[in-house]
């Protein structure tokens, strides 16, 4: 199934799952369904030419840069000092590496440990104790629904 499948799915059945837990609110509705499209392609995050793989490299690189800044100039925007250039370029490269290392050499096999009910609980779970319980539920039904459409699920 290609990644459009994918996110298709996951709206669709975490936008089902939101109806059911008592969601009404379409605006509310539409961003957690863009949620549980998203979800839908975590699983494949153990492939190098998934979508998700692609998108999330290159969301990673955006959220190291924030972390850099904010690390070096807080929630203010500033003109940064040598010694906070320094810090920042530490910050950076320390998350691009410590991510970038671990898919390289801890990465799990494709259809391994993210496609299994296990971690579709776990995903769930962190993303109700980020952000809550209506995103929890969108993130894991969106996660489910891939396992779904693959026809490929473990327990553990």
């Amino acid at each position: 199934m290609d990644w459009r499948s994918h996110v298709a799915a996951g709206v669709l059945l975490s936008v089902v799952a939101l109806l059911i837990f008592g969601t009404r609110d379409i605006i509310t509705l539409v961003v957690l369904g863009a949620i549980g499209g998203l979800s839908a392609l975590v699983p494949d995050l153990d492939h190098d030419s998934s979508k998700g793989k692609q998108m999330l490299d290159v969301a990673f690189v955006g959220f190291a840069m924030l972390s850099a800044v904010m690390s070096g100039c807080g929630k203010n925007i500033c003109i940064p000092t040598m010694d906070q250039l320094a810090s920042m370029a530490t910050v950076f490269f320390a998350l691009i590496g410590t991510y970038f290392a671990f898919f390289m050499f801890l990465k799990p096999n494709h259809r391994g440990i993210t496609h299994t009910l296990a971690a579709t609980f776990v995903f769930g779970f962190a993303l109700f104790l980020i952000a809550g319980l209506e995103v929890g539920i969108a993130g894991m039904f969106g996660y489910f629904s891939h396992l779904v459409a693959d026809l490929h699920m473990k327990v553990v």
